[in-house]
């Protein structure tokens, strides 16, 4: 198929499987790559909630750049910044310039690219086919997940961080490629949200960040340690994974789109707090972290179909697509740098990898119970 010939959704798919390549062949090596050059498990999860958090200082930067070079540019940008990101980590030795440096550079990038991101899906979605699109987006993703985690692992176990962290950059930027022809959605400078839906969004996302942190983050890392900080036996682990994630979220996109949405949350949800439960005991074995990591990445596309499609629903009925993006975005920050910074805490006071991971049962609960109100409440825009 020529390039001239690709539909918007399509790019997005081919970006989409891309950007899933770059993160779990690179991003999900961070911490542990932090951990190996001799930050302790607190501190490796303090950088990270650095990160998350600096991004609540520069989204600010986000609108009037969006205002005047349009929402795919931005993306574009995101994209490029974020490549330098991955080309600074491996200078990182220790606390220093070089660290502040990464972190600053990695903050602005993400910063960048996922405020536009997910102001960018839902202006190019249809309204009505919303799960069944980002279903198909995240099991794209998934499937592209597969092989990336097992050959991150091998570079940086084989290779070295510069060669693992220099092909992930370069991957980085050509996930811009099928960008470059799509729509650059506009955005009006005068547009305002509604106040209610707003804060119903960002208190939505700051609990999926929370979630994220404890699910994700901080699992990644209590996973790392069970596999005794082997970068090759953590990426064959997470590619294993990547093939039960791939089938998580079709079901559920099409639960939503055929007038179930409501037992999307039971299946997602009620799978996702069992997960975490799994998580909470199997953390110290490998052979049980193993399992629980291929059922949690089952779950991660069912949990993000299920919240995502009413998201983006609220996105394309809000004035603005950005603001609405920026103000969820906020949230989610809010929510993983807590549950990072907390994890810190007790890992540097002697405690486990055990009760931070299980504090997400709680942010589970309360989006599950939002979820469902809204859909309640909503069903005509479900």
């Amino acid at each position: 198929m020529s390039q001239t010939r690709l539909s918007p959704l399509h790019r997005l798919y081919i970006h989409s499987a891309l950007q899933s390549f770059v993160e779990a062949g690179g991003g999900i090596f961070v911490a542990g790559f932090l951990v190996s050059r001799g930050f302790s498990f607190p501190a490796a999860l303090a950088c990270f909630a650095l990160i998350v958090l600096s991004r609540l200082a520069l989204r600010g930067l986000v609108l009037p750049l969006a205002v005047r070079a349009g929402v795919r540019n931005v993306l574009l940008i995101g994209v490029a910044v974020r490549a330098a990101s991955f080309a600074l980590l491996p200078l990182v030795h220790d606390v220093g310039l070089l660290l502040a440096l990464f972190l600053a550079v990695s903050g602005l990038g993400s910063v960048l690219y996922w405020t536009a991101w997910h102001a960018f899906l839902p202006a190019l979605t249809q309204t009505g086919r919303g799960g069944q699109q980002v279903s198909v987006q995240q099991a794209t993703s998934a499937l592209a997940g597969i092989a990336a985690p097992a050959l991150g692992g091998l570079l940086l176990t084989y290779g070295g961080a510069g060669l693992a962290f220099a092909a992930v950059a370069l991957l980085q930027l050509a996930s811009a490629l099928p960008l470059l022809g799509a729509p650059n959605p506009a955005i009006d400078p005068a547009a305002a949200l509604e106040p209610g839906v707003a804060r119903h969004a960002r208190r939505l996302y700051l609990g999926e960040g929370f979630h994220a942190g404890s699910s994700v983050v901080i699992w990644n890392l209590a996973l790392f340690a069970s596999l005794g900080e082997h970068f090759d036996a953590f990426g064959a682990a997470m590619a294993a994974a990547g093939i039960a994630a791939a089938a998580g979220s079709l079901l559920v996109g099409r639960l939503i789109d055929g007038g179930h949405p409501r037992h999307s949350l039971a299946v997602a949800y009620g799978a996702a707090a069992l997960v975490i439960a799994l998580k909470g005991a199997a953390f110290a074995d490998p052979v049980l972290a193993v399992i629980a990591t291929a059922l949690g990445a089952l779950v991660v596309p069912m949990t993000s179909t299920a919240m995502l499609a009413p998201l983006y629903a609220m996105a394309r009925q809000s004035p603005c697509v950005l603001r609405f993006s920026m103000a969820t975005e906020g949230g989610w920050d809010l929510g993983c740098a807590a549950a990072c910074l907390i994890a810190a805490a007790m890992l540097a006071g002697g405690a486990s990898f055990r009760l931070p991971i299980l504090l997400g049962l709680v942010a589970i609960a309360v989006m599950a119970l939002m979820l469902d109100r809204w859909y309640t409440r909503r069903p005509a825009a479900a």
